[in-house]
C-alpha cells in the first residue's frame, strides 16, 4: 500500500490509554460479546438459546457423532449429512464427549464464536498492520468488533462464525506467503476451511492455483504437491459424506438451487436483483430495516462503513508489495458470491452466505482509508484529520449497529425460547415417550429426547430431493410412503405452514393440542396425526380402467411428485406458461360414484404439464402395454417468481397428448376432461416395446398424477 512519511498518521492509534493499548481491543470486543450474551439471557430467563433453531439440529448430529453413530441425525436414522459443517460439528462432538450436554452444548458453542469473535479482532489489527501501519491495524480491529451483523454471526453458535475465522485468517497468511514468509498459514487455513463447509472445496482449489503460480511456483519434490492439499481436504469431504450417506452433497444442497426451482430467467432476474442490493449494502453501509434484502427478506443485513466498496478498491489500486495477495483473496471473495447466489435462501439470517467475507472486507475498508488518506496529505495537510475523522464516524456508525443487533439478539433468542423450547417442554410433558414428531415448521428433537423426522428433507433421507418449489407435493407423497410402523404420531406445524399447505389440514385431527404464546406473527403447533386420507391415491378407481386393465398384470407404476420414485424411473419433465416454471401441488377431489361404491374423496400430488414427461418403466419386450394414467379437468400449480410465488389454478378441459415409446411415436390420445378425478387408459403396440426399461415421452396439454403400467 502508499506508504509516504507520515508520521503523525502512523502514531494517531500507535498508543492507547496509559501509552499502552494491547488490550483496547480484546476489550472492546469482550464488552460487545457480553453485551450480546446478556441481552440473550434477559430475554430467555436466564438461558443459552440459538437465534436460530438450526443449531439444534447440528447439536444433535454432534450428539449422535460424539455417540458412536456419525452422519445420523438419531441412532437408527439413515445417514445423512444435513449438519453441513463436518468441522464445526466435530468440534461440537469433542465438546459433547467432554461433558457439554444439552443446553451446555448450546452455551459451548455460543461462547466458542465468542472467542472466534476475539480472535478475529486481533486477527484483523495484525493483518492491517501488515498491509499498511498501526492505525489502520487499529481501525480496522475496531470495524471488525463494531460490526453488529458480524458480531451477531459470530455469537449465533453456528458454522459461520468458524468459517468468518478461517477466511480472515487465509487472507493473513495470503498476504504472509505472497511477502516470503512462507505459505504454511495460508495452507492450514484453506485446508480447514474446505473442512468446514462444501464452499471450502473451491476456495481451495483456487487458492491451490494462486500458491502454485505464486509463492510456490517452481517448487520440486514432494512441495509440489503443497498447493493443493486444501483441494484434497474437501474432495475428501465429498468422498467421505459419498461413502457415508450415498450423496456427495448434503442433503438439504440441490433443493436450494434457484435455477431448479425458478428456471433460467428467473433465476438471472433474482440473481441481479440480489447483486445490486449486496453491492449498494458494502457501497452504502445501511439499509433501512423494512427493506428486503434477497429472498428471504433479510433484515437490514449490513453494517459496512458509508463508502467501504470504494475504499477496497483505493486499497487494492494502492497496493504495491501485497496487490497479488490481497487480489486472490478477493477473487475467492467473488467467485463464491457468485457460485452461493443462486440459492432459495439467498439473504437469510443477515446474509449467512456472505458474511464469512464480511471481516476481511472491514480489514481492507481500514486499509483503503488510510490509503486515502495519504493520498489527501501528499496534496495536503490534512491526511491526519480525514482518517481520524472518518475512523470516528466509522466507530459511531458501528457502535449503533452493534447496539441495534444486540438487541435483535436478544429478540431472536426470545422467540426461540418462548417458541421451540417452550413447545419442547410442553411435548416432553405432555406426550408418551414412544410419540413420534413431523416437524413442518422447526427441529426440537435435541431439546426433547423423542424420535422425530424432517419433513423438509434436511435430516430425513427419506424425504432428500424434496423441491423448495414442490415442497406440499414431495412432503404428501413421502409420508404416503412410509410403512405403518414408521409414521409418526404427532405433527408439529405452524399457523403459516398450515395455511400455506392445504394438504397438512387433511393429516390432522381436529384443533391443535397445543399452541405457543410468544406474541409473534406466526405461532408453533402440535397436532395429532391421522393417516385415512394417505395411501388412497395407489389405486385404480373408474370401472372403465379397471375393465381396461382386466385379466393384465400390473409391471410398473410412477407416483408423480414422489422424488424417491421419481429417481427410480429418471423422471424428468418439463412444464412452462409465459416462460414462468410450473411445479407440482397437492390435489384434492371425487371420484364419481358408480353401482358398486359410493363418491370417494382422494388426493394425490401431480403436476400441470405444458410441456413434456420423460421416464423408464420396467416392462417385457415384444408385449402390447397398457397405461393408465390418473388426471383431472382443473389442477393447481405452484409458480415461484422473482417478484412474488403462489399457486395458480388452471383448467384443462381440452386436454390432448401424444406419447413415445424408446423414440419412436406411439400414438396420441385427446379427451375432455369430465368433473373430478379422471383415468385414461393408453394402448402401446407391443412391437414398439423393444428393450427393458423402456423410455417413454408424453407431451402436450394436460394434468398428471399417477401412471399405472399393465402388460
Amino acid at each position: 500500500m502508499i506508504s509516504p512519511p507520515m508520521g503523525a498518521l502512523e502514531d494517531a492509534g500507535s498508543k492507547g490509554p496509559g501509552g499502552s493499548g494491547a488490550l483496547v481491543l480484546p476489550t472492546v470486543a469482550v464488552l460487545v460479546a457480553v453485551s450480546f450474551v446478556l441481552c440473550m439471557l434477559a430475554a430467555t430467563e436466564a438461558h443459552f438459546v440459538p437465534q436460530v433453531a438450526d443449531l439444534y439440529v447440528v447439536c444433535q448430529y454432534a450428539t449422535s457423532m460424539a455417540e458412536g453413530h456419525p452422519f445420523r441425525y438419531q441412532p437408527g436414522d439413515l445417514p445423512s449429512s444435513g449438519a453441513t459443517s463436518l468441522l464445526h460439528t466435530a468440534t461440537l462432538a469433542l465438546a459433547h464427549a467432554a461433558g457439554a450436554r444439552g443446553e451446555g452444548l448450546v452455551a459451548f458453542a455460543i461462547l466458542l464464536g465468542a472467542g472466534l469473535f476475539v480472535a478475529s479482532v486481533l486477527l484483523a489489527r495484525r493483518l492491517a498492520r501488515r498491509l499498511a501501519g498501526e492505525a489502520e491495524g487499529w481501525l480496522a480491529g475496531g470495524l471488525v468488533a463494531l460490526s453488529g451483523p458480524t458480531a451477531w454471526g459470530f455469537l449465533s453458535g453456528s458454522d459461520v462464525g468458524l468459517f468468518m475465522f478461517l477466511s480472515l485468517w487465509l487472507l493473513d497468511g495470503l498476504v504472509v506467503a505472497h511477502a516470503g514468509g512462507g505459505a504454511t498459514s495460508a495452507l492450514v487455513a484453506a485446508t480447514l476451511l474446505a473442512l468446514a463447509r462444501p464452499e471450502g472445496l473451491p476456495i481451495g482449489l483456487m487458492i491451490g492455483a494462486g500458491l502454485a503460480l505464486g509463492p510456490l511456483r517452481g517448487a520440486t519434490g514432494r512441495k509440489r504437491v503443497l498447493p493443493w492439499i486444501p483441494a484434497a481436504a474437501g474432495l475428501g469431504v465429498l468422498a467421505l459424506n459419498r461413502a457415508a450417506t450415498g450423496a456427495f452433497f448434503g442433503t438439504s444442497v440441490a433443493p436450494k438451487s434457484l435455477l431448479a426451482n425458478y428456471g433460467l430467467v428467473h433465476t438471472v432476474a433474482l440473481v441481479s436483483d440480489y447483486g445490486v442490493d449486496v453491492l449498494r449494502g458494502i457501497l452504502l453501509g445501511f439499509y433501512p430495516s423494512e427493506v428486503p434484502i434477497g429472498g428471504s427478506q433479510g433484515f437490514a443485513p449490513f453494517y459496512f462503513p458509508p463508502l467501504a466498496l470504494v475504499l477496497v478498491l483505493v486499497a487494492v489500486a494502492t497496493a504495491e508489495k501485497h496487490r497479488r495477495a490481497v487480489g486472490l483473496w478477493l477473487l475467492v471473495v467473488a467467485v463464491i458470491f457468485a457460485l452461493v447466489s443462486p440459492n432459495t435462501y439467498l439473504g437469510v439470517h443477515f446474509n449467512r452466505y456472505l458474511m464469512w467475507a464480511f471481516p476481511g472486507l472491514l480489514v481492507l475498508t481500514a486499509v483503503g482509508a488510510g490509503d486515502l488518506a495519504r493520498l489527501v496529505a501528499a496534496r495536503t495537510e490534512r491526511g491526519t484529520s480525514l482518517f481520524r475523522a472518518s475512523a470516528a464516524l466509522f466507530v459511531l456508525l458501528g457502535l449503533l449497529s452493534t447496539a441495534r443487533f444486540a438487541a435483535l439478539y436478544g429478540d431472536n433468542a426470545g422467540r426461540i425460547y418462548l417458541q421451540e423450547v417452550a413447545t419442547a417442554r410442553w411435548v416432553v410433558r405432555s406426550l408418551p415417550s414412544d410419540a413420534r414428531l413431523a416437524g413442518l415448521a422447526t427441529s426440537i428433537e435435541y431439546l426433547t429426547g423423542l424420535r422425530g423426522m424432517s419433513l423438509h428433507g434436511v435430516t430425513n433421507p427419506a424425504l432428500a430431493g424434496n423441491k423448495a418449489s414442490e415442497p406440499e407435493a414431495d412432503t404428501f407423497e413421502a409420508l404416503g410412503r412410509m410403512p405403518p410402523g414408521e409414521r409418526p404420531t404427532h405433527l408439529l406445524s405452524s399457523l403459516a405452514a398450515q395455511e400455506a399447505y392445504p394438504a397438512m389440514r387433511e393429516l390432522v385431527e381436529g384443533e391443535p393440542l397445543f399452541r405457543t404464546t410468544s406474541l409473534a406473527p406466526d405461532e408453533l403447533l402440535v397436532f395429532r396425526m391421522r393417516w385415512d386420507a394417505v395411501g388412497r391415491n395407489r389405486r385404480l378407481y373408474l370401472p372403465d380402467s379397471l375393465e381396461a386393465v382386466r385379466g393384465l398384470r400390473e409391471v410398473d407404476s410412477l407416483n408423480v411428485c414422489d422424488a424417491v420414485d421419481e429417481s427410480r424411473h429418471a423422471y424428468a419433465f418439463r412444464s412452462e406458461l409465459g416462460g414462468q416454471r410450473l411445479s407440482g401441488a397437492v390435489h384434492a377431489d371425487l371420484y364419481p360414484a358408480s353401482a358398486a361404491a359410493p363418491p370417494e374423496r382422494v388426493l394425490d400430488a401431480g403436476r400441470v404439464i405444458l410441456g413434456e414427461e420423460r421416464f423408464r418403466i420396467s416392462a417385457s419386450p415384444g408385449r402390447d402395454l397398457v397405461i393408465v394414467l390418473r388426471t383431472a379437468a382443473d389442477a393447481e400449480a405452484n409458480v415461484l417468481r422473482g417478484e412474488g410465488s403462489g399457486r395458480s389454478r388452471l383448467e384443462i378441459l381440452e386436454a390432448g397428448l401424444s406419447v413415445e415409446v424408446n423414440g419412436a411415436p406411439a400414438g396420441r390420445l385427446a379427451f375432455r376432461a369430465a368433473p373430478g378425478w379422471n383415468e385414461r387408459a393408453i394402448r402401446i403396440d407391443g412391437r414398439l416395446v423393444t428393450r427393458s426399461p423402456a423410455e417413454l415421452r408424453l407431451a402436450g396439454k394436460y394434468a398428471s398424477y399417477y401412471y399405472w403400467i399393465f402388460q
